[in-house]
């Protein structure tokens, strides 16, 4: 009783712990300042040294195998680093924290149902409710202001707990399976699977979501909104900011965000706009910095205008005149690149449940046959 409770509760952790992670990364990168970089090595060696200790105490049999395999999986470890991980060592060091907590919740469900499932349908379970706990994570942060829920980030928490379920699979327990799984523990799974399925589907319709946004004069970019939803939301906006003078202070700041106030995605549009624009202006890339000016001009004007970033006049002339007919020329912005234009919503669902009903109708057919081998049994034996 103790490992699922443990299991439990150390998913809720990670999970509500989620908005607190940039907190201990800012406390580190100010204790360390210039030696935060070789914290983070030296963290990561002390990992591995861990590691390789606890191979070294438990491989007693078929050490080449063994090995060999605890080979192959660092070699996936630094396929995953190279693909997934930032390179910037602030964002690096919560992407790291992330894969490393999913890792140990993926080997906490294992050993909760060691014993009751074979190996193989343990570590499947174990990677698929790691994943589902990922999901849950990075829709929290979707919803949160201070922090950013995306599919790469879930495809870090996922390649944690594949990771410790290949560590378990290949070097801890080579044999796999200890004995065959029932039928009905196959029928649960593939149960679980489908709702897996429908699970994943709500989290990249919700989380992923975006829209292309095409204007001839300055280009394209993405949005959460269409076309006709983002010009109600420049009224809207307009309205409530410009009659509540504490948010729009609260929006205009430098400060921290509120590590649980709900976000507002017509907002964070228009701050990632801002940031690009101002640094395109900072690099000298004024092609750049006027379009994204154009685009904020354009659909977010009730931010920059309330919160006095808008550009004069003059100054926008300016550049227009040193960008010349470059301004003509197709302009796609780089904001939210994460996000993806999907089939329209009735389209989609009819794929993701076309989808969750093959392992339901997996379910269907064995049970079938269960009951049809019951009767020929039954039949016999009269």
């Amino acid at each position: 009783m103790f490992l699922p409770l443990a299991s439990l509760f150390f998913a809720l952790g990670i999970v509500f712990s989620s908005p607190y992670i940039g907190m201990l990364r800012d406390y580190l990168s100010l204790s360390f300042g210039d030696y935060f970089n070789l914290f983070i090595y030296i963290l990561l060696g002390t990992t591995f040294i861990a590691v390789a200790l606890f191979l070294s105490a438990h491989i007693k049999t078929e050490r080449l195998k063994r090995y060999s395999a605890a080979g192959a999986v660092v070699l996936s470890l630094l396929l995953v680093r190279r693909a997934l991980i930032s390179l910037d060592s602030r964002v690096a060091l919560i992407e790291l924290i992330h894969f490393a907590e999913y890792g140990i919740l993926s080997l906490l469900i294992f050993y909760a149902l060691k014993g009751r499932l074979s190996n193989r349908l343990a570590c499947c379970w174990s990677l698929m409710l790691t994943t589902a706990v990922g999901m849950s994570d990075e829709g929290l942060q979707w919803l949160l202001s201070s922090r950013v829920g995306e599919l790469r980030d879930l495809a870090i928490d996922a390649s944690g707990g594949l990771i410790g379920q290949l560590f378990l699979l290949l070097v801890i327990y080579p044999r796999g399976v200890i004995y065959r799984a029932s039928p009905r523990q196959t029928r649960s799974f593939f149960l679980g699977l489908s709702f897996f399925i429908l699970l994943g589907g709500l989290f990249i319709d919700q989380v992923q979501r975006g829209y292309w946004v095409e204007d001839r004069t300055v280009g394209r970019f993405k949005s959460r909104s269409t076309f006709s939803q983002l010009r109600q939301l420049q009224g809207e906006r307009l309205h409530l900011w410009s009659r509540n003078p504490l948010l729009l202070r609260e929006i205009s700041g430098n400060n921290r965000e509120p590590l649980w106030r709900m976000e507002d995605f017509y907002l964070t549009e228009a701050r990632c706009h801002t940031r690009w624009r101002n640094q395109y202006e900072e690099e000298g890339d004024l092609y750049r910095a006027v379009k994204e000016n154009l685009i904020l001009t354009k659909w977010y004007h009730p931010y920059i205008s309330l919160t006095h970033q808008q550009w004069e006049r003059r100054r926008m002339q300016d550049y227009l005149k040193k960008v010349g007919q470059q301004k003509e020329q197709p302009y796609i912005s780089i904001c939210f690149q994460y996000l993806y234009h999907l089939p329209r919503r009735s389209v989609y669902w009819l794929l993701v449940f076309a989808l969750a009903g093959v392992p339901f109708f997996l379910v269907f057919r064995q049970a079938r046959a269960g009951r049809k081998n019951k009767g020929f049994t039954k039949n016999g034996t009269h």
